[in-house]
């Protein structure tokens, strides 16, 4: 008799609200934090790294800039306006103003204490002085406390304040390049990677506005799980259609994360406001 194969089994995505209810519990403990990537900046009407990029490019084509065209923009850039480069990059960044989202309010509406921020900019650190929420931004760098009870962001790629003067734009070690990004994560005992770890192995971290394919979080991910911590961590992940989902779905679960779908961007402040505490 011919041997039946075996029907593969389609890996199931959980929906929002099995997941909710989990993440405001964790909330309620102090136990979750939110890794945010650029979606979020996006969301508020500032560049995404390519966009910044595409500025940053342009405004030393103005300058007349001599440069090779397999130069890195950024390391040209820096070459180029030396000692102004944090705030030429940090005019390309907010020339067009910013508006602040749903998405962006509702994180911090949150009740979430701990975040990690990859953006420059300071959406977060201007909501949250807007609702009068104690908070404090840590550098590359300084010290990061993960039992605080105000609000502690970390940037680890930089931070250019909006309002900051010159001066104070210009004491940021701002990573942008990618040889700046190479440089920082391959030192694999550096605090930025030493931070980002300890929240993942200490906490529940919720991914949002990131594409979740970031070569050194998916390291720290795998590092923690290697150090035989098991605990799960979330992403806000948009739909594309039934294959992506089911792909996708495996690729993070198997890396310990399990992805939070949505349809729409704006369904972003809906979820976010289910697990706020």
């Amino acid at each position: 008799m011919r041997k039946s194969k075996k029907k593969k089994r389609r890996i199931q995505p959980y929906t929002i609200e099995k997941q909710a209810p989990h993440l405001k519990g964790l909330n309620r403990k102090g136990k979750l934090s939110i890794f945010l990537g650029a979606g979020i900046s996006v969301s508020c009407g500032l560049p995404d790294w390519g966009g910044l990029l595409t500025s940053l490019h342009e405004v030393a084509d103005a300058r007349e800039a001599h440069y090779a065209d397999d130069d890195d923009v950024a390391n040209m850039a820096r070459a180029v306006f030396a000692e102004s480069f944090n705030s030429v990059v940090a005019d390309c960044l907010y020339r067009d103003g910013l508006e602040i989202s749903e998405s962006a309010l509702a994180i911090v509406k949150s009740g979430v204490r701990s975040m990690v921020c990859f953006n420059f900019d300071d959406v977060m650190e201007e909501i949250y002085q807007s609702e009068c929420i104690q908070h404090r931004v840590v550098l590359n760098g300084e010290k990061f406390n993960l039992n605080n009870d105000h609000v502690t962001i970390f940037h680890p790629h930089g931070y250019l304040g909006r309002f900051d003067s010159k001066e104070e734009q210009q004491r940021s070690k701002i990573i942008l390049s990618k040889s700046d990004y190479e440089d920082l994560y391959h030192q694999h005992y550096c605090l930025t990677n030493l931070i980002q770890l300890s929240m993942l192995m200490a906490k529940t971290v919720l991914f949002v506005g990131m594409s979740m394919t970031d070569p050194n979080i998916i390291r720290l991910l795998k590092k923690a799980r290697e150090a035989g911590v098991l605990n799960w961590h979330y992403a806000l992940m948009k739909v594309e259609n039934e294959e992506y989902v089911i792909s996708q779905t495996k690729r993070l679960r198997a890396i310990g994360v399990d992805p939070v779908w949505y349809k729409e961007y704006c369904d972003i402040p809906r979820i976010i406001q289910r697990l706020s505490v």
